[in-house]
């Protein structure tokens, strides 16, 4: 059995919980039962559009969407920078590093942006 994601291992519990199968909630949301598998899994990204159908199409509650939504941000392993300028894509990786690591002061970085 391949390993699910925090992502994969909550929307199993809220398909349990509402008492739906996987293919059921493929079919509703408009995909494949191999790509929302494929997410659940980790072997194919978790976009916030298919967040959004999931909720709509199950009418989740506020604390199950906040869960959804926090699963599938524990769920990102990889990262791409897009950039043509090497301390740009730097600087992106160091900052998905620490926040990965939750060693990042919040306070201190939203200073140091909103400054001119």
């Amino acid at each position: 059995m391949t390993k699910l994601t925090e992502f994969g291992k909550a929307i199993r519990k809220i398909r349990i919980d509402y008492d739906t199968n996987l293919n059921q909630l493929a079919n509703s949301i408009g995909v494949s039962s191999a790509f929302l598998s494929a997410v659940e899994t980790g072997k194919k990204p978790v976009s916030a559009e298919l967040i959004e159908k999931i909720i709509n199409v199950l009418g989740l509650s506020k604390d199950e969407e906040s869960l959804l939504t926090y699963a599938a941000s524990q769920s990102v392993e990889n990262v791409t920078v897009r950039t043509g300028n090497p301390e740009e894509a730097e600087l992106a990786l160091l900052f998905a590093r620490r926040i990965q690591n939750d060693s990042l002061d919040l306070a201190k970085l939203k200073k140091i942006l909103e400054e001119d």
